[in-house]
């Protein structure tokens, strides 16, 4: 269990406390608060015949519509983070979005993700699921774009011609976010320069901390329970000021990772449009919070990278 989720490097083993804890996931359809498909996580304990939850909360693992049935790779060791994956789709649409003659199939996986539980002001025993190490698909040794100053402003980038994949990831960090009076909002759109569609989200610094998704302008994909938009509330650490955002886009499927995976989202997309600008900015910000970002281009075949290397 993880001492302190909002850190920098949260895995770092000093940061891992005593307790032991096992996590039973229970994939539900229907039974979702959006709606078809999701997937709770309880911690508890196991004597080898059965299992005891630590308390009677439903913990769900993402708060957007495209998380299901994720499964733990086998052989990773007790002491280390466990590793999921999962399919990234819901029961309420999968058979009717589109595909095209080439690929001839509907669906696709999620990242492989880490897997913790963590104390957190909002709880004990908060299940934690961020992104596998992914800085062995960058493109590039340094970033495609940055910025350190991204305070009230914003940064564009154009990645039709660099990053022959279509997949992006960005990093953002936001600090010295004051305890009182908090004013401000962080946001990112990914759009098509060809057709106007775009997939965004953004941050409210202040009053409930909330963070949100749309996907409703895009335009490849429409149905009655293609629900459009998501939100969760995020509250700011009390310990470290900060808030973080990674965000990682292919083609077809955004996912987004708050505060080290405290809160995680997955959702899918059917563009009509290649998407390939990235605007990533910030406004009416509280004096003296700063903002840096970083963006990466990702190469393809991450689940052929991940299970060549799994930690010993």
């Amino acid at each position: 269990m993880l001492s302190n989720i909002s850190v920098e490097n949260p895995l770092d083993p000093s940061n891992f406390a005593s307790t032991d804890m096992y996590v039973l996931t229970i994939s539900i359809n229907p039974g979702a608060p959006l709606g078809g498909s999701i997937t709770q996580a309880f911690p508890g304990t196991f004597n080898g015949t059965h299992f005891a939850p630590v308390d009677q909360v439903a913990r769900i693992t993402d708060f957007g519509k495209d998380n299901y049935a994720g499964q733990f790779f086998y052989g990773i060791p007790p002491t280390s983070p466990q590793i999921s994956i999962a399919w990234a789709s819901n029961w309420q649409y999968t058979q009717v979005v589109p595909t095209g003659d080439s690929e001839n199939f509907r669906s696709a996986m999620s990242l492989p993700r880490y897997n913790v539980l963590a104390n957190t002001t909002r709880g004990e025993y908060t299940f934690v699921s961020l992104p596998y190490d992914l800085s062995p698909l960058y493109t590039t040794t340094s970033p495609l774009a940055n910025s350190t100053s991204l305070a009230n402003a914003s940064l564009w980038y154009d990645y039709s011609r660099t990053v022959p994949s279509g997949a992006l990831t960005f990093n953002m960090t936001v600090t010295s976010i004051p305890a009182e009076n908090v004013t401000g909002t962080t946001n990112f759109t990914f759009m098509s320069s060809v057709t106007g569609e775009s997939i965004r989200g953004g941050y409210y610094l202040g009053g409930d901390t909330p963070f949100f998704i749309n996907r409703g302008h895009i335009r490849g994909f429409d149905n009655p329970y293609f629900t459009d938009k998501f939100s969760t509330n995020n509250l700011v650490s009390v310990d470290t000021q900060t808030f973080r955002l990674q965000v990682v886009i292919d083609r077809s499927i955004m996912e987004v990772f708050l505060d080290n995976g405290l809160r995680s989202a997955t959702t899918t997309f059917f563009a009509e449009g290649e998407l390939d600008t990235l605007i990533v900015s910030s406004a009416e910000l509280s004096p003296g919070i700063a903002v840096s970002v970083d963006v990466y281009g990702l190469n393809r075949y991450v689940v052929s990278y991940i299970v060549g290397h799994f930690p010993e």
